[in-house]
């Protein structure tokens, strides 16, 4: 097994031929650019990729978080040359890094694997139709509590590298009002974070914080593998 969710459904002894390279990415690397080729496609075992759309203001916001059960390189998929987004690792790890030409004549040759690139790619519209509401009805407790489930799931560890600054443009907030939410779950316990270093204290409590959108994702994201 690779670690990927998506690589996972290839037979084991594709996984084994094929072309791949691990890499270990830093918090703050771009691996994707916005209005840039896509070249290659990363398959996250360990780090968190963050999809961000960048606007000539410079404000961003985040789209979706992909980790181990996705990829990046989705408009590659469903026929496009170019990314609309740019792809941000927000939590160090480890991801499989793949030519794009050799992705798409996987996704020929093994029904299973295509299967699951493209419902991932139909479960990544979801996110982004998702964030849209997300961000505007939601509080910023809420949505903190959603995205940091989100990573805690994806990165297996209830420790793991996140700066405020981060976690402002990843929730489309400022940092003031972020630091304030930030410091609220910590005053309760449920979170403790230190120098960028953010650990999840209580997952029970922060599950009841989490605006619905959380629960209603992570049922969803099984059937896109079917």
């Amino acid at each position: 097994m690779t670690g990927n969710q998506i690589l996972d459904e290839l037979p084991n002894a594709v996984q084994r031929s094929v072309q791949k390279a691990l890499v270990s990415l830093d918090s703050g690397t771009q691996v994707l650019g916005q209005g840039e080729r896509i070249t290659h496609v990363l398959f996250p075992t360990t780090a968190v990729c963050s999809i961000v759309i960048e606007l000539a203001s410079g404000d961003k916001a985040e789209t979706a978080t992909v980790g181990r059960d996705g990829f990046v390189g989705v408009p590659l998929i469903l026929g496009g040359a170019v990314s609309d987004a740019a792809g941000v690792i927000q939590v160090s790890g480890e991801a499989y890094r793949m030519s794009a030409r050799s992705v798409l004549d996987l996704c020929k040759q093994h029904e299973a694997f295509r299967r699951a690139l493209f419902g991932y790619s139909a479960f990544r519209l979801h996110l982004a139709n998702r964030a849209v509401a997300c961000n505007s009805f939601h509080s910023i407790a809420q949505r903190m509590a959603r995205w940091l489930l989100f990573v805690h799931d994806r990165v297996g560890s209830s420790e793991f590298h996140l700066t405020h600054e981060a976690l402002s443009a990843m929730l489309a907030a400022t940092r003031p009002r972020v630091s304030q939410a930030a410091a609220r779950l910590k005053r309760e316990g449920i979170i403790d974070y230190r120098r960028g270093n953010m650990r999840i204290v209580d997952r029970s409590r922060l599950e009841a914080i989490a605006c619905e959108c959380y629960a209603h994702t992570k049922r969803l994201y099984p059937s896109v593998l079917r």
